[in-house]
């Protein structure tokens, strides 16, 4: 089995997403082979939820049993709607995952009790990445570069998976959605 996740940007977002969509499937009894679209190379939003883009994707990799879209949800709720119509188009093949609000909170949430921060105050902040995982990171990994210091910061999630799954439903979904089409295969 073959999985392609495709981030709105794959340059420190993979730190992220690899490892836990790695964590889901290792949760579910299978290690898929796991790949981040990197070429081409994905610029926000609005491209990753392209029709005609995920389209193209889709149809030049044949050999991937799943797509994850896995992006920010950024405030706007209107995504989720369009997320809806971008998975019935590639029905069985694709699924959308609205970060709340970025996927940094995912790392976060490994990291929730060393915040100074409550974890309402984390998931309803909308630029949790700048104003509160770049700072967390600073100050404890400032020798590393922004994505071994993603890297390094993702290192626990398996130990955390049951509290990162409790405290970011959206992922709690994704796997029982992961799940779900499993049984189906």
């Amino acid at each position: 089995m073959k999985v392609l996740i495709i981030p709105e940007d794959p340059t420190l977002d993979r730190f992220i997403l690899k490892p836990v969509v790695e964590q889901i499937f290792l949760r579910l009894g299978k290690s898929p082979w796991i790949e981040v679209l990197s070429n081409p190379r994905l610029r926000g939003v609005t491209q990753a939820l392209d029709s005609s883009f995920l389209a193209r994707i889709a149809a030049s990799r044949p050999m991937f049993d799943l797509f994850l879209v896995l992006i920010d949800r950024d405030g706007d709720t209107r995504r989720s709607a369009l997320a809806n119509q971008r998975e019935a188009e590639h029905e069985g093949r694709l699924f959308v995952c609205l970060a709340i609000e970025e996927v940094e909170v995912w790392m976060l949430a490994i990291h929730r009790r060393d915040l100074d921060l409550s974890w309402s105050q984390v998931r309803s902040e909308i630029h949790p990445k700048e104003r509160i995982a770049e700072p967390f990171l600073a100050e404890k990994v400032a020798k590393l570069n922004r994505g071994a210091a993603a890297a390094w910061a993702m290192r626990g999630l398996g130990k955390h998976w049951k509290g990162v799954l409790r405290c970011c439903p959206e992922l709690k979904e994704l796997q029982e959605r992961i799940a779900e089409w499993l049984n189906g295969r």
